[in-house]
């Protein structure tokens, strides 16, 4: 049989790009994004039935790919599969049922379905579906196709979830239909792979759809040490240009002997050039797990501080999750032994209200100020169907009565109403968090930047003429303007989104500011005129600022650069050092 595992349309019929997380929150974009996130749980899937059965496995990803339905209906035209296998969200679902209908009534396909949307709505998902998988599913998959009556497998619905499965018992996950490697977290500094070096979270936050809905009670799997630096070993012989990992897992940290060995065993293999980052709970983080991981390469470390109101945390059921007195202790460590912390918050969660997410706001800035955390992430606290908040909503009656699917994604939408807290004061106080972050850095990293771009911005003569694009968080852009008019004596020209134009022009550094639109960078949404006037100015410099030290995430902004056909394009990172990207042939940089 011919069997293929596929990962979401990566382009909805609105035309969206998809940002596909199952298990946390998928969201759409304006137009194509460089992040993405490993399919993980299809992506065991796949191995597993490639190493357990006999049958034509092939794995498909339309989210990395960027395809759209019809494009993807005409790679299961060159596949013809007998079963098609889809993890699906709330945000995806309507085009994933579309492509799984059309696979049924073209090649007769059998199809599964599993995921955040299908565990929360079986029934609804079955008039399309010949099978829902709920829980952990790889091992339910696995029996389907070995031809075992579905009524007897644990974890095909309307049959309860099987027990937890021992994540040892399953091979590497998928590598061969696709390149782990091309799959770029945009947050990770280096060009570092996803890996998953436990399962399971000790935790309930009423948001997670994970906790809820893939395994339902509180449980940490760790896999053998030995096994994750064996995964390591095979990644890196695989791919030499391979920096590092993100164990991007729910939580990777929660028994400290574990992270002990781990940092040990990734030095004793030679592994500790690399860099690493993981998702982590920083209540479980310890001074001395924490130092043998920097030892050992561990750079970064992110985790949810979710809010700064002890109400809210308590409605949220963060449980012993939430303690700000441990956060600032551990975080004050981190500092003095050069650790980064990147941290994720959301405003409108149950319970919350302006004042309470002022809370929150407030904490960003105090945390950003005194460089304690280095990244952030501002979410929408929102109601996946299935999870105990969403439940929570119903029962109170706080759902927005015209949510529609595409709502359910928690970038900039709002799907909850409180009584004296609209959706439209949620937004903003999103917005009022990530400027506090942005305000906060500005201060805290104003002087070292400074230092350092005087020495890097040497080679820009004055009188330069210079263009920044908007493609890194405004507190960075707002250094480089002043390290540009201080050093270089030069006002510079900017090129960014409609939302942000205005207050761009306002500052006193900016010449002209120009507006390409909506949503990312993307040569297929910048209007050919503008672009022609941009030629027209003759830069001598583009600069393009950072947040990692490779481009793989900044495809799109470098071909925008390259249209304006400036003498250099620079990059410009976030401690103030410049790096030549492309330049003319003929031109040389003193």
């Amino acid at each position: 049989m011919k069997i293929v595992i596929a990962n979401s349309v990566g382009v909805d019929s609105n035309g969206y790009h998809m940002v596909h997380v199952p298990s946390r929150w998928s969201l759409g974009v304006k137009n194509f994004t460089n992040c993405g996130y490993y399919p993980w749980e299809l992506a065991y899937t796949s191995s597993l039935l490639k190493r357990d059965t006999d049958h034509d496995i092939k794995f498909l990803d339309g989210v990395l790919n960027a395809w759209d339905f019809d494009t993807y209906m005409q790679r299961l035209r060159e596949e013809k599969p007998d079963w098609l296998i889809m993890e699906s969200s709330t945000r995806t679902i309507g085009e994933d049922l579309r492509l799984a209908k059309a696979a049924k009534n073209e090649f007769k396909t059998k199809v599964i379905m599993t995921g955040q949307h299908p565990m929360a709505h079986p029934e609804e998902v079955l008039k399309v579906a010949d099978f829902v998988c709920i829980g952990e599913y790889e091992f339910a998959v696995l029996d389907l196709i070995l031809g075992k009556n579905p009524k007897t497998i644990p974890g095909v619905y309307p049959n309860p979830r099987g027990e937890l499965p021992d994540i040892n018992l399953l091979p590497f996950p998928e590598d061969d239909d696709i390149r782990r490697i091309d799959y770029h977290e945009p947050n990770c500094r280096f060009k570092q792979i996803q890996m998953y070096g436990s399962r399971g979270c000790p935790r309930r936050c009423n948001f997670c759809a994970a906790a809820t809905l893939y395994y339902d009670q509180l449980n940490w799997r760790p896999r053998n040490v030995s096994n994750i630096i064996e995964e390591i070993k095979v990644l890196k012989k695989k791919y030499p240009e391979m920096e590092g990992v993100f164990f991007d897992e729910e939580t990777h940290n929660i028994h400290k002997s574990f992270n002990i060995e781990l940092a040990q065993e990734i030095q004793k293999a030679g592994l500790g050039n690399l860099k690493y980052e993981a998702m982590c709970e920083y209540v479980s983080l310890d001074e001395e797990a924490l130092t043998k991981m920097k030892s050992a390469g561990y750079y970064k470390i992110r985790f949810g501080i979710e809010t700064g109101s002890d109400h809210v945390a308590e409605q949220m059921t963060l449980g012993k999750k939430h303690d700000l007195k441990k956060l600032r202790s551990i975080l004050n460590f981190g500092k003095d032994i050069g650790m980064r912390f990147y941290a994720t918050i959301s405003v409108g969660g149950l319970g919350s209200s302006p004042e309470e997410d002022q809370k929150t706001v407030d904490l960003v800035y105090e945390l950003a100020s005194k460089n304690l955390i280095h990244e952030i992430q501002v979410s929408i606290n929102t109601p996946q169907p299935g999870t105990d908040f969403y439940n929570s909503c119903i029962e109170k009656g706080l759902l927005k009565t015209e949510t529609d699917n595409e709502g359910f994604d928690g970038n900039g939408h709002v799907v909850v109403e409180y009584p004296n807290y609209r959706a439209e004061q949620i937004q903003e106080k999103q917005r009022e968090a990530l400027t506090a972050f942005d305000f906060g850095k500005a201060k805290a990293n104003a002087s070292s930047f400074m230092d350092t771009a005087k020495r890097s911005l040497q080679s820009i003569p004055e009188n330069s003429n210079v263009l920044i694009l908007r493609s890194a968080r405004p507190w960075m852009i707002q250094n480089i303007i002043e390290a540009m008019n201080q050093y270089r004596k030069i006002r510079v020209d900017l090129l960014g989104q409609d939302a942000v134009i205005e207050e761009l022009k306002c500052n006193p550094g900016v010449e002209h500011a120009y507006s390409y639109g909506d949503g990312f960078f993307s040569p297929d949404t910048i209007d050919s005129y503008l672009i022609k006037q941009l030629n027209n100015k003759a830069y001598d410099f583009v600069l393009l600022p950072m947040a990692n030290n490779h481009l793989d995430g900044y495809r799109n902004v470098t071909e925008i650069a390259r249209l304006i056909e400036p003498k250099f394009i620079l990059g410009v990172y976030p401690e103030g050092n410049t790096c030549i990207i492309e330049k003319e042939s003929s031109q040389v940089l003193i």
